[in-house]
């Protein structure tokens, strides 16, 4: 085989194999790296490593130069972790950069040349058993009731988004009243939840900077997302000038459902969406 055809056939070689390797051997490569942490007795990175889910990602195509390949190693992390790396992303980054580079070592034709760490949003699926559950049943909510739509909202939040909204509502001729939670004990919220029950069609959890500064016992605000992630019970969530992370610090459970923001809309157009949700026109 004369030099060129050697160069040429040895080239089809290392483009074949590299697709393969890596992508297949990313869990090792990650408990590769956690046996670094543990040797560190750094208990942060092992969590956060073990707690990934990683993503390989090719950049552009082979190298014939150098003869490798690139790629960019993406980590998404629950949000609990979010304090965590708002404080040192810049430091974990670089780290996890020259970790990687001396587990990856062995790979010849292969080379994590970034890695990025995002935060993981993860899915609630308690919502299929509750919503089967009423389709078991058959039935629904008692449609005679006194308040189209009841929202709960902070004290702080009273001359506010709560004043806007309730505005918003009557001039489209939906029936409002709202609920402050002066008080956030068990039995409190349980009473206006059951008041909820009682008098509205449809119900609203306004998440604030002063709501996430309520003293919520765990098991109390666990009964209002109960109710925001049980499609049964026809209540939603709006966030009012606060974004994701913020919720997620407050409740990763808030964070991972879906909600209206007055950050990307004015509130008339919250208005219109909720009441499209309620069928109320």
């Amino acid at each position: 085989m004369s030099t060129i055809e050697s160069k040429t056939a040895r080239r089809k070689i290392v483009e074949f194999i590299p697709y393969k390797t890596m992508a297949l051997d990313l869990e090792a490569i990650l408990a590769s790296l956690t046996r670094i942490y543990v040797s560190r007795n750094d208990l942060d990175m092992v969590e956060l490593i073990t707690s990934c889910q990683p993503e390989l990602f090719p950049i552009g195509s082979f190298d014939a130069e150098v003869e490798r390949y690139d790629y960019v190693l993406k980590l998404a992390v629950p949000v609990k972790f979010h304090r965590h790396l708002h404080d040192n992303i810049d430091k974990i980054q670089l780290q996890l950069l020259a970790d990687i580079a001396t587990v990856t070592a062995p790979y010849l034709h292969e080379f994590i040349s970034a890695v990025f760490v995002a935060l993981k949003i993860e899915q609630d699926l308690g919502w299929r058993d509750a919503a089967m559950d009423l389709v078991v049943e058959g039935r629904g909510r008692d449609t005679k009731v006194e308040t189209d739509i009841l929202i709960m909202h902070a004290p702080a939040d009273e001359n506010g988004i709560a004043r806007e909204l309730k505005a918003a509502f009557r001039e489209k001729n939906v029936r409002v009243a709202t609920h402050s939670m002066v008080s956030v004990k068990d039995k409190d919220i349980n009473h206006a939840l059951a008041e909820f029950e009682r008098r509205a069609h449809f119900g609203v959890f306004v998440v604030s900077q002063a709501a996430t500064k309520l003293p919520f016992q765990q098991e109390t605000l666990d009964k209002i997302i109960g109710y925001l992630t049980n499609p049964a019970k026809k209540f939603c969530q709006i966030w009012d000038k606060i974004g994701r992370t913020e919720v997620a610090n407050f409740s990763p459970a808030l964070a991972r459902s879906l909600a209206l923001s007055t950050e990307r809309m004015a509130v008339d157009q919250v208005c219109g969406l909720l009441m499209k949700c309620a069928n109320l026109g």
